[in-house]
């Protein structure tokens, strides 16, 4: 296990553990009340690398490597550091809660820590929208590049956008223009009622 983590980066781990996708500071700050800083992504890789950071449009995103996911797990079941006490003493009792249902169940670290894909594609949305007025429609070519991870099928986020059109605040629609449609375009087009929907909105118009 890596050396020199202190308490915070620990948790830092933890919060992208619990993400389980790729999360922008923003989110964190929301999810967990702190962020990936220079410090923490330096502390955390010096040994191995455990967070994986990405820019994507205007700010970064962070996730946990491989080797992240790896602590993490062992983490589960590591029990709780020697000197810690209240309040870190409870979360690392919680986590080796955690840890041994799913040694009991025979649960799949993967299966229990799973991406909320609504929340992960409203997330998105914000992210693109924040300068601009709210309820913007935006194209899905723009909305994929946030959306990619090699645990998280396609199929699995198109269905997500199907059932979220049943939602009041969430609209799909074609592109009147077609002949504006690049290939990226169409490539990111997700089919509903055998119609191809090119364009985004989310909130109020």
């Amino acid at each position: 296990m890596p050396t020199g983590l202190t308490l915070r980066d620990q948790a830092s781990l933890f919060a992208l553990m619990m993400a389980a996708r790729p999360v922008t500071n923003r989110e964190l700050r929301d999810l967990a009340g702190l962020e990936i800083s220079a410090e923490v992504r330096r502390q955390a890789n010096q040994d191995v690398g455990l967070i994986a950071t990405k820019k994507r449009g205007a700010v970064n995103t962070h996730k946990l490597t491989p080797a992240g996911k790896d602590w993490c797990e062992s983490a589960l079941t590591a029990g709780r550091p020697d000197g810690v006490k209240f309040p870190a003493g409870v979360l690392f009792e919680l986590l080796d809660s955690v840890g041994q249902y799913l040694a009991r169940s025979g649960t799949k670290f993967g299966e229990f820590f799973k991406p909320d894909i609504e929340n992960w594609i409203r997330s998105a949305y914000a992210e693109i929208t924040i300068r601009r007025e709210p309820g913007s429609w935006i194209k899905l070519s723009a909305l994929r590049p946030w959306l990619e991870e090699e645990d998280v099928p396609r199929d699995a986020v198109d269905a997500e956008l199907d059932r979220m059109i049943e939602q009041p605040d969430v609209q799909l629609m074609a592109e009147l223009n077609q002949r504006s449609l690049t290939d990226k375009d169409h490539k990111a087009a997700v089919n509903i009622g055998g119609e191809p929907r090119h364009l985004l909105r989310i909130g109020a118009p």
